[in-house]
């Protein structure tokens, strides 16, 4: 049977401009592609153990290294206030999530130069790019983890099952907040290559106004407030706060979060408003 040109009906094509806030479309989106961001994460986790002699052992004598270091210096010499805890797992239980914060940054603010060649031939949402490098340090995390709970048990810090869901809430939100951060790390390397040079300059700032070898009290309270605006201040106490007990400033928390927030979603319109832009610049 043949069709007249009356007959068939012409497939209507819309052109939208790009939206700049994550619609739930865009996570329905990302979720089909989930496959992908597991590929990715193996991947990022392949390459940066690929010939290494001693594998994922560094992920365990990393933080080792640095609390040893910093019990000798902070805990044994300079006599650093510990709260009445041993300044080893002090010092570990804060290098945890800070060692998690800084390889996630540093990851995804290499995520778009390297993946150039893919984003630039093949469509996939860009946010997966970011997301899955974040999420690939999660693996190194969680060996250290493991770690800093074998260093809790020999002094003598035996496992309480409401680390669990304390960890849980940590984890997230260092999570969030590396996502956010990557994503305005990542746009910006690929436009100004500088990023890349600069971000170990501000990593190390940011860990001595980040109380990792020190408690937060001994801040004074005249300064405390600009400390709250770091939202790893929160994260790192909170996490002290689970696995050894005591309780987080409602300010400290409240700050944290909210900027937190803050950083992520402006970290997505910041990417969503410049992801059109990416493969003309790689």
């Amino acid at each position: 049977m043949a069709y007249t040109s009356t007959q068939i009906e012409a497939p209507e094509i819309f052109i939208q401009q790009g939206q700049k806030l994550l619609r739930w479309s865009d996570i329905q989106e990302i979720w089909a592609y989930r496959e992908l961001i597991y590929f990715l994460c193996l991947r990022d986790i392949k390459v940066k153990y690929k010939q290494a002699a001693l594998g994922v052992v560094w992920v365990i004598v990393q933080p080792l290294f640095w609390m040893v270091s910093y019990t000798i210096l902070f805990g044994k010499i300079a006599k650093m206030d510990s709260q009445g805890i041993p300044y080893s797992v002090f010092s570990l239980a804060a290098l945890v999530p800070w060692m998690f914060f800084t390889g996630a940054c540093s990851r995804g603010s290499l995520s778009l130069v390297g993946s150039g060649t893919l984003f630039s031939k093949v469509y996939f949402p860009r946010l997966i790019i970011p997301l899955s490098s974040v999420l690939s340090a999660l693996f190194d995390y969680l060996v250290s983890v493991i770690c800093l709970v074998f260093v809790l048990a020999f002094y003598g810090h035996m496992p309480q099952w409401w680390w669990l869901p304390g960890l849980a809430v940590s984890t997230l939100w260092v999570v969030v907040f590396s996502i956010g951060l990557s994503c305005w790390l990542g746009a910006l390397n690929l436009k100004y290559r500088d990023i890349n040079h600069l971000l170990p300059f501000i990593m190390q700032a940011w860990m001595i106004i980040t109380p990792v070898v020190y408690p937060l009290k001994v801040i004074s309270e005249k300064y405390r407030w600009a400390l709250n605006l770091n939202p790893m201040v929160g994260i790192v106490e909170s996490y002290r706060a689970f696995l050894f007990g005591g309780a987080v400033e409602t300010s400290t928390l409240i700050c944290s979060f909210a900027i937190t927030l803050l950083v992520f979603l402006t970290g997505i319109v910041y990417f969503k408003s410049t992801e059109r832009t990416f493969a003309d610049i790689v």
